[in-house]
């Protein structure tokens, strides 16, 4: 799509080889992502990366009807081991035997521990700023192993995957109480295929390892993407917010038929009535209001000014620094206390102006 290498790996050099920025449609779509598979010239040893899928569950009953009536109804899965069993294998592996579910590797589960307690800590700074409670936060990695016949020949797999989940309490409106809301991703999902018997011999090979230290991500292709996932973002929320407003249009016309059924009380009951909505308007005004905090904190978005302008820029709260462009067009975000890129970033044309928490 951009016309530029996206990611650069080795393989060895007779290996079968097939790869491709996946962009796949509908509700569980993650963003554009790598996916490739390579493999033996028997095809009974292969590495296999798939993109990673995304989903949504809500406690309320209307909201899961939303889902439902969108065609993208709420899957009530938090865990890694889950997600392979009841999603990933079942469509990759309908008919593999699972042998044993188990936990990442030591370094593994640390990295991912040390990840969590930040993104946590960067939660609770949110949360105070918002006057909202923290969201639930959960990130989990699993391995199945499973077994099956590849034409004709009994091989064995081992398939990892890690999913975010952020979880937040969402406040009630037209006297519907508060609910919870989850957003949850797979960070794409690994598979390394063996003859059977042969899987601990394969994992255990040093090459191995130093083919998944050889994949690289293009920095240019990376802040391309970036950019264009924010801008496919801000869209999804103003169709929410429209949809949101929709909701709220509906409730207020119903409450309009209401008034007009009872004309008969109006004449005695109009100062009352205008009171009631005056009210109704403030309140709906303080619930946009607290709807539009909760919206940006739910998706890990915040908004930063431009002191150069004082315009105000929305953007990911997962980095301590965000530098705009002169021309506007271009966001680094980063969490180098150290990292300036004026002089160093396309130099001639551009200079930069670090934006500051609204």
């Amino acid at each position: 799509m951009y016309q530029m290498t996206a990611y650069t790996l080795d393989i060895p050099a007779n290996w079968k080889y097939a790869g491709a920025i996946a962009r796949e449609p509908g509700c569980h779509s993650n963003g554009a992502a790598l996916k490739y598979t390579t493999q033996s010239p028997d095809g009974l040893t292969a590495i296999v990366m798939l993109p990673g899928v995304a989903w949504s569950w809500s406690s309320s009953e209307s909201m899961q009807k939303v889902m439902d009536s969108t065609k993208c109804p709420g899957v009530d899965i938090d865990s890694a081991a889950k997600f392979l069993l009841s999603i990933a294998i079942p469509n990759l592996r309908p008919k593999a035997k699972v042998v044993a579910v188990l936990p990442l590797l030591p370094e593994g589960q640390a990295a991912l521990a040390d990840q969590l307690e930040k993104e946590r800590q960067q939660n609770a700074v949110m949360a105070k700023q918002y006057n909202a409670k923290p969201q639930k936060l959960t990130l989990d990695g699993a391995r199945v192993r499973v077994q099956y016949d590849r034409d004709g020949h009994p091989v064995e797999e081992l398939i990892s995957a890690v999913i975010d989940c952020n979880e937040s309490t969402m406040p009630g409106v037209y006297k519907q109480p508060a609910y919870q809301q989850r957003f949850c991703f797979s960070r794409g999902t690994t598979i390394f295929r063996a003859p059977q018997g042969h899987l601990d011999e394969l994992l255990a090979l040093p090459q191995l390892t130093a083919l998944s230290k050889s994949l690289q991500v293009n920095p240019d292709w990376q802040s391309r993407l970036t950019r264009d996932q924010q801008a496919a973002f801000q869209k999804a929320q103003a169709d929410n917010n429209a949809r949101f407003q929709q909701i709220m249009k509906d409730g207020r016309d119903a409450n309009d038929r209401m008034l007009k059924q009872g004309k008969a009380f109006q004449d005695n009951l109009r100062a009352q009535t205008d009171h009631a909505l005056a009210a109704d308007r403030a309140r709906q005004d303080a619930i946009d209001a607290a709807a539009h905090k909760t919206a940006l904190f739910a998706n890990d978005q915040q908004e930063f000014v431009n002191p150069a302008t004082g315009q105000t820029v929305q953007a990911s709260s997962m980095y301590n620094h965000q530098w705009l462009s002169s021309d506007g067009s271009t966001l680094i975000q980063t969490n180098s206390h150290t990292l300036d890129p004026n002089g160093v970033v396309y130099p001639v044309s551009q200079s930069w102006t670090e934006l500051v928490p609204k």
